[in-house]
């Protein structure tokens, strides 16, 4: 049982849990749960009470499929509370051979930092006076040692109340990780993921993009829209519950069918007997395109002008609306794929399916760049380690 290992994803949408274990160095995902968030914006708490029994639903949930009662965890977190930089750590060594003593040095070298943000550190590749390389550099003459790592900061505010309500929940955080650096690792090391590479998270408040160049983190960009935008407009204009506009918009409509049927919707009313009425299917995908041509025009706008070629990939809750490759075909010009957690990793069929991408992801980094089992952040400033440091190289 203590090959177990447990991550919850903190999500606007919902709370998803994967247990996964460890037998001979072969890992497998044995548990998941899902919950809807409740009393969660996904920034805020709008109700404590609601937000920790929406985490007990999805944790119980996993337990039950793993039989293992979860006593810590990692925490995957996808909000704006995340920020990720690059910083650089400098030794002088003035013309001397670089030896192992030196990378320790270097390794210890603290970063300054703001008290307002818990920190990650990821490796990300070594400077030898100001020369970019992409091999361990022991044995090399230089003036000037350089390590470039990318720096995952998470807003202490949001640790401490994850931390209180875990701690209530009586499970322990190993650590948080957040969902860019999870996805950027991914992409990076699967072998058939091309050189450029434009990534887009459709999220519930949030849409991510991650631009990759000759496999290096290019370009971050959160934009605070998301397909919750959808489901407000489909409220707002035919007066029906949220939960039916979350249905309507991945189970009903279909943004490349033209026969426009007719599908009876229930009226909310908060007093009164509930009524329904009749709306075509053209009047709902026209609402729906006119909002994913603003969010899609948001995000094109973000992008850095860049002549390279590109290959679009899409993942998050928002792609599983019906025919969206035809889509962003046909108004953008561009293909896309759908980036999904693969078939035989150990998810359910039932929760299979892109809006748990960032979950997967998570996991892949842990169990597949992790020699050291536990010991995967305190190891990930070990340069004496000759494959964390080509597991990390050419970042940046």
């Amino acid at each position: 049982m203590d090959n177990y290992k447990a991550i919850i994803e903190i999500g606007s949408f919902s709370i998803k849990t994967i247990i996964y274990s460890e037998l001979d160095k072969d890992f497998s995902i044995i548990g998941t749960g899902m919950s809807r968030s409740r009393g969660y914006t996904g920034e805020e708490i709008e109700n404590i009470d609601e937000f920790i029994e929406c985490i007990k639903n999805s944790i119980v949930q996993a337990e039950k499929q793993a039989n293992y009662i979860i006593k810590d965890t990692y925490i995957l977190i996808t909000n704006q509370s995340i920020k990720i930089k690059k910083t650089q750590k400098d030794l002088i060594i003035n013309g001397a051979i670089i030896e192992k003593n030196d990378l320790r040095k270097i390794s210890k070298i603290k970063i300054p930092k703001d008290n307002k943000y818990y920190y990650n550190i990821y490796t990300s590749h070594y400077k030898i006076d100001d020369k970019l390389i992409t091999e361990n550099p022991e044995g090399l003459n230089c003036n000037k040692l350089s390590i470039i790592s990318l720096v995952s900061m998470i807003d202490s505010k949001q640790i401490n109340l994850l931390n209180n309500i875990f701690q209530k929940l009586q499970i322990k955080i190993i650590n948080y990780l957040d969902s860019t650096t999870s996805y950027y690792y991914y992409l990076k090391n699967k072998p058939k993921t091309q050189t450029n590479v434009i990534l887009i998270d459709f999220g519930f408040n949030n849409i991510n993009v991650i631009m990759m160049k000759n496999k290096v983190l290019h370009f971050i960009k959160k934009i605070p829209y998301g397909c919750k935008q959808i489901s407000n407009d489909l409220v707002n204009i035919h007066n029906i519950s949220f939960d039916f506009a979350e249905k309507l918009k991945i189970s009903t409509i279909d943004l490349s069918d033209t026969r426009n049927s007719t599908i009876e919707i229930p009226i909310w009313e908060e007093f009164g007997d509930n009524k329904k009425k009749n709306v075509g299917h053209d009047n709902l995908k026209e609402i729906t395109l006119d909002r994913l041509d603003e969010l899609f025009s948001l995000v094109f706008k973000s992008l850095p002008k860049d002549k390279n070629f590109y290959s679009y990939l899409l993942t998050g809750g928002g792609s599983k609306i019906k025919n969206f490759y035809n889509y962003f075909r046909k108004r953008f010009g561009l293909d896309i794929q759908f980036l999904e957690p693969p078939k035989s990793c150990g998810i359910p069929k039932v929760l299979n399916d892109a809006s748990i991408m960032s979950l997967y992801s998570s996991y892949w980094l842990l169990t597949n760049n992790n020699p050291q089992k536990n010991d995967f952040n305190k190891k990930i400033d070990s340069f004496s380690n000759k494959i964390w440091y080509k597991r990390f190289v050419d970042l940046l």
